[in-house]
């Protein structure tokens, strides 16, 4: 074995035990680090996702209210009331938040702030705010509500509008760019799909809660479904690209079709065959 073939031989044996000993330390040390969605700083040890307590958790939380179409928050957080019947609304996030860095949007359903109440119910996360995010609430009809703004690293602005929003009067929809679909039925589930190129983004948002669907770019086709809720919105991000997108809702399970017309009258007569001689 020539000098040549022994080095070849040594650097791989080395490469390898190498790789064997950084996987070990990485498998030890990454899960106890965590970026703050926030400030972006690594934080290392058992408190990483310790990121201080709920808007809720607060003593005396600060109540906020829209004027002019916006909504002025506090580093410290603080909560909107939600009547009601509100129309669907949509936040979104201006330029300073960019200095808050990340503020997160709860629902919470009743106006019950004291969370050792017995009717007080937890919040659902609904997303996050920053510049020009868009978050989607949808207010219950029957019950008033609260939504709630998570500390922030400064105080902030975000827009409060009513979107245009397109009735799915039948299970299915198609279109291109952005759009906001309204269901009110039973479908659980559906096929989503998408063709030429860019983002096809589409979130579920429901009372209390919000669920990313599909998350994909160009040629896109899956089936997916959500929790049971009388009405959903869609919120479709399509905008950076040519495609196109269509949204089929599956036919709930025990939906039966029309029934076929069932013939009325007297049955048919046969004629009896004369018996043969």
């Amino acid at each position: 074995m020539n000098g040549l073939e022994r080095i070849r031989r040594f650097s791989l044996v080395t490469w390898i035990f190498g790789s064997i000993v950084v996987a070990v330390i990485a498998f030890i040390v990454f899960p106890q680090v965590a970026v703050n969605p926030r400030t972006g700083e690594i934080e290392v040890g058992g408190d990483a996702y310790n990121d201080g307590p709920r808007p809720w958790e607060v003593a005396d939380p600060q109540e906020y209210t829209v004027v002019d179409g916006e909504l002025h928050g506090t580093r410290a957080g603080g909560f909107l009331r939600l009547p009601a019947g509100s129309p669907l609304i949509q936040l979104t996030g201006g330029s300073d938040v960019e200095q808050a860095d990340w503020v997160d949007v709860y629902q919470q359903l009743g106006t019950q702030t004291d969370t050792e109440a017995g009717d007080w119910d937890y919040p659902g996360y609904l997303g996050a705010l920053y510049p020009d995010a868009e978050v989607l609430v949808l207010a219950s009809t029957d019950a008033d509500g609260l939504l709630w703004f998570g500390q922030s690293e400064a105080d902030w602005t975000v827009k409060v509008t009513e979107p245009e929003v397109t009735p799915m009067d039948t299970t299915s929809a198609s279109g291109t760019g952005n759009a906001v679909l309204m269901y009110e039925g039973d479908a659980l589930s559906g096929r989503f799909q998408h063709t030429g190129t860019g983002v096809f983004l589409v979130g579920a948002v429901t009372v209390g809660d919000w669920e990313r669907l599909v998350n994909e770019v160009d040629e896109v086709d899956e089936r997916v479904s959500w929790d049971p809720t009388d009405r959903v919105v869609f919120q479709v991000e399509a905008d950076t690209g040519d495609g196109s997108w269509t949204i089929t809702l599956d036919t709930p399970a025990g939906t039966a079709s029309e029934p076929s017309a069932t013939p009325t009258g007297d049955p048919p007569t046969h004629a009896t065959p004369e018996p043969t001689p």
